[in-house]
């Protein structure tokens, strides 16, 4: 009886101490970090726009790289218009709540995610907008090569 109570604590020891291992090697799973240096340049893109400082965002993006904002597909140059247009607009433009997470995918593609709060002061009515967005920045080694921004553009272009 008593090497039948030590096998079986012995069988359960074991199991409790064996760890399973899920990895999915599918095409599009992988791993995910919120720490790695893709998801810090993508940080440092957003607050660059939030300071209006468009020209530090340049060397972090290829130079064909594709930027739809709301399905509208525009070049760098023309982001970076439209960036500033909005500081014309808004004052105390500002980006919370971020969540940024680098997806490094089994067959070879990285994406950048950003979910967040925009908000800012209109220049004419001195009302607060808030929009929700999200964005997708797709790498190529260590450049930006498309963006997809997300956001209900409604209350904002009410400024305009």
């Amino acid at each position: 009886m008593r090497k039948l109570l030590i096998l079986f604590i012995s069988i359960v020891f074991v199991s409790c101490n064996q760890q399973t291992s899920n990895v999915d090697n599918a095409e599009w799973s992988g791993s995910i970090s919120e720490n790695d240096n893709k998801t810090q340049i993508v940080r440092d893109v957003m607050q660059s726009y939030v300071d209006n400082n468009m020209a530090t965002m340049k060397d972090h993006f290829n130079p064909e790289a594709e930027i739809s904002v709301n399905d509208n597909i525009i070049s760098f140059d023309e982001m970076v218009a439209g960036f500033a247009s909005g500081h014309e607009k808004f004052d105390n433009i500002t980006h919370s709540n971020v969540i940024a997470t680098t997806m490094f995918y089994n067959n070879g593609k990285v994406f950048t995610n950003t979910w967040y709060d925009w908000s800012g002061i209109s220049k004419n009515t001195g009302e607060e907008v808030n929009l929700r967005g999200y964005c997708s920045w797709e790498w190529d080694n260590d450049k930006i090569v498309s963006v997809y921004n997300a956001f209900d553009p409604t209350k904002y272009n009410e400024h305009f």
